[in-house]
């Protein structure tokens, strides 16, 4: 249902407009031409503050789990599973050879 929504790239300027064509105050409405897919970016913002929502309580959840995890190799799993594997920026911000030194 509605699957073209999902396609829609919402950004911080068109969450600005549809505010501002939601809103109540009819002095500060952006420019006519922003109420084309008026519908659709509003369906797509929406769907996305509920993917949003449900991330925030998955990773609230792991975060509570990870809190009581007994050793490190089980709050990495939490971690892992919660966060899903690194990305190439992550693989080298946290590389060995980035990381600090210690002395020998």
């Amino acid at each position: 249902m509605d699957s073209f929504v999902d396609d829609v790239e919402i950004t911080a300027e068109r969450i600005d407009e549809l505010i501002r064509w939601h809103g109540t105050d009819e002095s500060a409405l952006p420019p006519a031409h922003t109420l084309a897919n008026l519908a659709r970016d509003t369906v797509a913002a929406l769907r996305e503050l509920q993917r949003a929502r449900e991330q925030v309580e998955s990773l609230r959840v792991a975060m509570g789990r990870a809190f009581w995890a007994a050793d490190p190799c089980e709050l990495h799993a939490i971690l892992l599973d919660a966060l899903g594997p690194p990305t190439e920026l992550d693989c080298v911000s946290c590389s060995p050879s980035s990381g600090p030194r210690h002395a020998d």
